[in-house]
């Protein structure tokens, strides 16, 4: 990628208010996974979409407390969440893997930062 590239790459950052609205956003989409990622001891929850105009991609997220499950269990019938560890076969419900990044190159701490 061209230097003059990288600078026109601009991140835009939508903080969520709770992790049922990012459900929300991906839960009837083809690609539903949920990115976990610490920085500075805190912990974030996002998807990465792309462009709107103006912008290469949009970071949607929220920061709150570890989730120590590996799944984000959606009832979609209910409009619940819980968590869990292992995926059942029941109606109306969708398993959300939480992928646990352990490190990467593709989006920085100043990311998360309005």
């Amino acid at each position: 990628m061209a230097e003059n590239e990288v600078e026109k790459e601009k991140t835009g950052l939508i903080e969520l208010e709770s992790l049922k609205d990012l459900v929300h956003l991906i839960a009837h989409t083809p690609f539903q996974i949920i990115n976990h990622l610490e920085i500075l001891d805190e912990h974030y929850y996002f998807v990465i979409t792309g462009g709107f105009p103006g912008f290469s991609r949009q970071i949607y997220f929220v920061k709150i407390d570890k989730i120590e499950e590996n799944f984000i269990i959606y009832n979609n019938l209910e409009d619940s969440i819980e968590f869990g560890d292992k995926i059942e076969t029941r109606g109306g419900i969708s398993f959300i893997p939480i992928i646990h990044i352990k490190r990467q190159n593709i989006v920085k701490p100043e990311d998360f930062v309005f």
